[in-house]
């Protein structure tokens, strides 16, 4: 990142403490302070094997996907300095920790659609909304619709200039406390996505995006995605570049908002991310952990979910994305059972 841009990792004032109002809220790729953080020890994490929890039960399917399998799944890797876990305390979430809080994450099972809630305009360097809702749709295996569009002055949440940029940002707080009269009754989560930048207390510089743990709603900024935002034209494909990113952080904040918290076990979607070559850097695709977690959650065809992804890697030319989903494909095939 050109060191002349103001960096998203440092809040625009070096307070110490996350605002109390924030707690229970999980702020979605929020850049802290580095004085506020202090780093995760991996001597203190469960083991990967823990953190997948006992697979006697499952089916040949099931343990084909959730086994620790070196071929397909790196072990998380050292954090450098400035990177997610050199600054935040992660304890780890394992499948039974999972298991446990799944009640209250999911009270009611009737719940089966997601919905995407665009707040103000949509230009032609933004991402495809019909194609992010189709991703939302594959990723989650759940029917995703893309609800009428909020103009900006229409939500009621209060906006600055940031002075670093001097661009306009609204208040995920407030956003948050209209959302979830927005939700369709049919919907388990809302989601709503801008162009608009985002912050979430004067005390800080900016936030990609903030959800709630428990009840369904979240706010996402994808301004910040487009390098354009912060004055670097040296991308020859913006249009895949951007799309690329909104596809990893919306399915990150949505995995937060079915409960599942960041990953430390492997290389994973669900990995904290404190600035965007890090970001760039995780894979779209779960670990063994938090695909484990996600299908106790949804119930998915495991076969045919991964065939879906597949499919969409192809189309939009993600090619190492498609080159991995192969490669489980053919570890979950032999297993699947046969057509009757």
């Amino acid at each position: 990142m050109d060191p002349a841009i103001p960096s998203p990792r440092f809040r625009s004032h070096a307070s110490r403490n996350i605002p109390p109002f924030l707690a229970g809220i999980f702020l979605g790729l929020t850049l802290l302070h580095a004085e506020a953080q202090t780093a995760s020890s991996k001597s203190a994490w469960p083991s990967r094997g823990d953190a997948i929890g006992s697979l006697l039960t499952a089916t040949p399917l099931e343990r084909a996907a959730f086994e620790d399998d070196a071929a397909l799944h790196a072990p998380i890797k050292e954090a450098g300095p400035g990177d997610w876990l050199a600054q935040h305390d992660e304890k780890g979430q394992t499948f039974d920790a999972y298991r446990l809080i799944l009640p209250r994450v999911k009270p009611r099972t009737d719940l089966r659609a997601l919905a995407i809630l665009p707040i103000g305009e949509f230009g032609p360097k933004a991402p495809s909304l019909e194609k992010l809702r189709r991703y939302c749709e594959l990723f989650f295996a759940m029917p995703t619709s893309i609800l009428r569009a909020v103009p900006v002055d229409k939500v009621p949440a209060k906006t600055r200039i940031n002075s670093n940029t001097n661009k306009r940002q609204l208040l995920t707080t407030d956003i948050l406390g209209w959302l979830p009269n927005q939700k369709p009754a049919v919907a388990y989560a809302v989601i709503a996505v801008t162009m608009e930048d985002l912050y979430p207390d004067e005390s800080w510089n900016f936030v990609f995006g903030q959800a709630m743990l428990q009840g369904g709603a979240g706010v996402f900024s994808f301004a910040r995605y487009d390098p354009s935002f912060y004055g670097d034209t040296s991308a020859t494909d913006l249009s895949t570049l951007i799309f690329k990113r909104s596809c990893k952080v919306l399915t990150h904040e949505m995995g937060h908002m079915f409960g599942i918290k960041h990953c430390v076990f492997f290389e994973c979607l669900m990995n904290g991310s404190n600035h965007l070559d890090e970001a760039d850097a995780q894979p779209m695709r779960l670990c063994p952990v938090c695909l484990r977690k996600l299908h106790l959650h949804v119930r998915f065809d495991l076969l045919k979910r991964e065939e879906s992804l597949l499919r969409f890697y192809e189309e939009q030319s993600f090619t190492n994305e498609a080159d991995w989903s192969r490669k489980f494909l053919g570890k979950l095939r032999p297993h699947s059972s046969p057509l009757k």
